[in-house]
């Protein structure tokens, strides 16, 4: 039984797994659940809607030119030290600002450091694109949106599927990268004869068969309350972000990522983070990337997320050390 359909069919075993974590005094998930509860009640109780989560951002989108594709990002923040954030699966400026689970982030984040968040080539508000960019064009994006923000120096920090590329470029620009976070991510998503530990092919597909079903809201987004977002909204948000058969192309390439060899070649001081209870990118994966990177910090965090930090304040406060520490 795939991964998808497994966690829609024990959807109350887990809620009651989620409630034991809280009695036995799994504190972040606790803050999670307050903080989305003072989302909904500062918003006079209503549901958000599709088009309040596509209004413009507000942060002034910018475009860095790499090979003549313009690749659209944004600024917020301290004006240092600088945290340049690769996105996971599908990037839009717009939505991510506007996500609960994405904003608390970055807003969190923001206090503390310049963050620059940027759309992969063609996604988002990002020039669109005939093929899924390569890897080495999504480590060539990195440097664009790094040159023209003006980040010399900088922090990485690779959530989901921008991990893999966020090592790659870590790797090979050690003058550029003083700090790697690598946040519910992995070096490789499938599991092959020497990599057990990965996810079926068949579990990768189901995302791309049944997008704009909103089925995996709760894998992806389990901060994402329906008092917030219903299913009918969250479907239309998933369609906003990627037609079927755009995601079916992104899951395949996500298949043949594998930088498992890369990570022994970091040099920068790195941190990954990762929540126990992670359905999307379990933790297991995140331990196996800290176990092999020189020296690399490793952060389990109580709850059962894929990215919301926001809700997460003792992970907050290791990436200001850890921001302060290697800047």
């Amino acid at each position: 039984m795939d991964m998808w359909q497994w966690f829609s069919e024990n959807e109350k075993v887990l809620s009651g797994i989620a409630a034991a974590f809280v009695i036995l005094g799994a504190f972040a998930t606790v803050g999670r659940n307050f903080l989305v509860q003072l989302f909904y009640k500062s918003s006079g109780g209503r549901r958000l809607t599709l088009a309040e989560l596509s209004r413009p951002s507000p942060h002034p989108v910018q475009f860095a030119n790499c090979d003549g594709v313009n690749i659209a990002f944004s600024t917020h923040g301290k004006s240092s030290p600088n945290l340049l954030v690769t996105p996971g699966i599908i990037s839009n400026l717009h939505i991510s600002a506007n996500l609960p689970p994405l904003q608390r982030t970055m807003a969190a984040l923001a206090k503390f450091s310049r963050v620059i968040n940027f759309d992969k080539r063609g996604q988002g508000l990002s020039d669109p694109v005939a093929n899924v960019a390569t890897m080495q064009e999504r480590v060539q994006d990195i440097h664009a949106v790094a040159d023209a923000s003006g980040a010399d120096k900088f922090v990485l920090m690779g959530i989901s599927e921008g991990g893999p590329m966020s090592v790659k470029f870590a790797a090979e620009n050690p003058d550029r990268v003083c700090g790697l976070i690598l946040f519910g991510t992995t070096p490789k998503f499938t599991r092959a004869d020497d990599y057990a530990i990965g996810l079926s092919d068949s579990a990768l597909d189901l995302l791309g068969e049944q997008w704009g079903e909103a089925t995996a809201r709760d894998i992806l987004f389990p901060s994402i309350s329906r008092d917030v977002i219903d299913d009918d909204t969250y479907k239309g948000f998933e369609m906003l972000l990627s037609d079927k058969r755009s995601l079916k192309q992104i899951v395949e390439y996500m298949k043949t990522l594998d930088v498992r060899e890369l990570l022994k070649e970091v040099q920068c001081p790195t941190l990954v983070i990762h929540f126990s209870g992670d359905l999307a990118v379990p933790a297991r994966m995140g331990r196996y990337m800290a176990d092999r990177i020189p020296n690399a910090e490793y952060l389990e965090i109580a709850g059962v997320d894929h990215c919301d930090l926001g809700s997460a304040p003792d992970a907050i406060k290791t990436i200001q050390r850890f921001m302060a520490s290697a800047t």
